[in-house]
């Protein structure tokens, strides 16, 4: 188990057009509320998803804000003090604002050893793989990705800055996040080329063993890159 801080994550989805005034709002009025009715959250950071350009995602991106909280006891505080923002309802309830996961906690389950001097985050490009899992193979895949796959993976990645996972706690079903760090854009970039190295065929292959056939392990997935478009403090 990692000893780093539990996180608050609100994952949306937002029509490009009004990307600039969501932005102003949660940069500069929401969020600095919510840190000061909430001081157990130590740090906030929203994320973009990273290489849309030229897509169809283009045009209703995907966005992250993760707040850094002393203790999984602050969740609560931090999850009402969003809720009784009203001008984030008022967002919520416009029409623009769409596939809302709300404020949920993720505690740390597992980290390599690596790490960056400055702990974690600090405001780098990522690549996250979030996973959904049948119950009752949940924990042969944690064995098998946490023991075997991942380091194997950071291994064969020398430019992989960090990696760790994090698991919810109260949702339903249980999501769980693997996030590998990057030095920049530049090195993100070189890291999921060498992550996909021919070398690496029969580690990749391995995947199609837990998320195919009549009872996968893998219920539901997804993988995607994230850039950092703000930090407070």
């Amino acid at each position: 188990m990692t000893t780093d801080n539990c996180l608050l994550v609100v994952s949306f989805r937002l029509d490009v057009e009004h990307e600039p005034a969501l932005s102003a709002f949660l940069h500069h009025e929401h969020l600095p509320a919510v840190m000061a009715a909430v001081p157990g959250i130590r740090t906030a950071w929203r994320y973009q998803e990273h290489h849309v350009t030229g897509s169809l995602k283009y045009y209703r991106k995907h966005f992250l804000t993760l707040l850094e909280l002393a203790s999984a006891a602050d969740a609560p505080a931090a999850q009402a003090a969003i809720a009784a923002d009203a001008g984030w309802r008022r967002w919520c309830g416009s029409g623009a604002v769409h596939d809302l996961d709300p404020p949920c906690l993720y505690r740390p389950r597992w980290s390599h050893p690596r790490r960056a001097p400055d702990g974690p985050f600090g405001s780098r490009p990522f690549f996250m793989v979030s996973v959904e899992l049948d119950p009752a193979r949940a924990e042969p895949f944690h064995d098998w990705y946490e023991q075997d796959y991942l380091p194997k993976n950071v291994a064969d990645v020398p430019s992989w800055t960090a990696c760790r996972r994090y698991s919810s706690d109260g949702r339903a079903p249980q999501r769980h996040l693997a996030i590998y760090e990057s030095a920049d854009l530049a090195a993100l970039d070189a890291s999921l080329d060498m992550m996909r190295a021919p070398f690496r065929l029969d580690e990749n292959m391995a995947w199609k063993r837990w998320d195919t056939g009549d009872r996968p392990a893998i219920t539901w997935e997804d993988a995607a890159t994230y850039r950092p478009i703000y930090r407070r403090p």
